[in-house]
């Protein structure tokens, strides 16, 4: 057995939730005093797996250009944007859901019976509940984190993941490269999902899985 445990990233491995999530971000964003915008799929699929702060000084270059004149209100208003956009995000979700991607329900089943399964993630807490109660999927895992419970980077949050389980072999699957990044920081292999939402130098996997049935193939 090469892996003796797996921990997944969530979004571009596990399910594609980036069009439910442009629909609740954009109107959200009509709240706020920078007025409505429009976010589309491509534009929530580049933002994935950095932390929210990062994510909405992007989306809104509107607080940058507060910051210069008020950087209290500019703080204000971002904690605003998160806050609410997080709340229309989770609404939405559990409302309309996302998409898993093919194999995934049945590869984990079939995972879980022979290894422990984990998941971390760059997300804000509660996530992974809605993702993991939204597909059925909550009984395969043994347990998860997220930034939002360690306010850690990934590496990190994996790290400490990894030393409450006492994992010995396990490898992190992802699709970006801040995983693979992630995954190297922390002393872990790191496996490409090729179908995610980005690309990966072959210097910075152990492994690249094209569907995730693959899987089955390394534990």
């Amino acid at each position: 057995m090469k892996f003796d445990s797996l921990i997944f990233d969530i979004d571009g491995t596990l399910w594609d939730s980036t069009g439910t999530i442009a629909r609740a971000w954009s109107d959200a964003s009509g709240r706020f005093m920078f007025g409505r915008k429009h976010f589309t799929k491509q534009q929530v699929m580049n933002e994935v797996g950095r932390p929210l702060d990062v994510i909405f000084r992007d989306l809104y270059p509107e607080i940058g250009e507060l910051e210069n004149t008020d950087a209290d209100q500019a703080a204000a208003v971002l904690r605003e944007i998160n806050e609410i956009s997080t709340e229309f995000e989770y609404d939405y979700l559990r409302r309309y859901g996302a998409e898993l991607y093919p194999g995934v329900a049945d590869t984990l089943k079939a995972l879980a019976a022979e290894i422990p399964l984990f998941i971390v993630s760059n997300c804000e807490k509660g996530y992974i509940e809605i993702m993991t109660e939204a597909s059925g999927l909550t009984p395969l895992f043994k347990d998860w984190l997220c930034f939002g419970d360690t306010l850690l980077e990934k590496d990190r949050t994996m790290q400490v993941l990894i030393g409450r389980h006492h994992l010995q072999k396990t490898a992190y699957v992802g699709d970006i490269l801040n995983d693979a990044l992630s995954s190297e920081k922390a002393n872990v292999p790191f496996i490409w999902a090729s179908y995610g939402f980005g690309e990966v130098d072959p210097a910075h996997y152990s492994e690249r899985i094209d569907c995730f049935a693959d899987l089955m193939k390394l534990v």
